[in-house]
């Protein structure tokens, strides 16, 4: 995929009978220091967030759901789109200058964690069509 990296997640999520528990910033790598940024955001079916880049690493946790992951590591080549699917999370690491978008495939609402070791981050709109 286009500059972005699913990040396995297998030894990381603690589950039982309950559902999945997860460490995010551990599993990134990020453990004990502070995110500069930090947020949760949902998506309604069909729905996009994202068309932008930014000039720090941002992590993207899709909780559940089916989502289409739109990149571009340099702008010209074509978009690279990826469907992530599953009950379970998926962790994705998306690269300083890397065009991005995610869009809600499935049927019901999906929730993504951001975030960035990286405070102020600029964030530049760009077209992912």
């Amino acid at each position: 995929m286009s500059g972005v990296v699913l990040h396995p997640l297998e030894g990381r999520l603690r589950g039982d009978e309950r559902g999945w528990a997860l460490r995010p910033l551990e599993a990134a790598g990020l453990e004990g220091r502070v995110p500069g940024d930090l947020h949760v955001v949902s998506l309604e079916p069909g729905a996009v967030r994202g068309n932008h880049r930014h000039d720090a690493v941002e992590w993207l946790l899709v909780m559940e759901g089916r989502v289409e992951v739109r990149s571009r590591a340099v702008e010209g080549e074509p978009i690279s789109v990826r469907v992530l699917e599953g009950p379970r999370p998926a962790l994705l690491e998306i690269p300083p200058g890397v065009d991005h978008a995610v869009r809600n495939a499935g049927e019901r609402t999906v929730y993504l964690l951001a975030f960035s070791d990286h405070p102020g981050a600029a964030t530049v709109k760009v077209p992912m069509e």
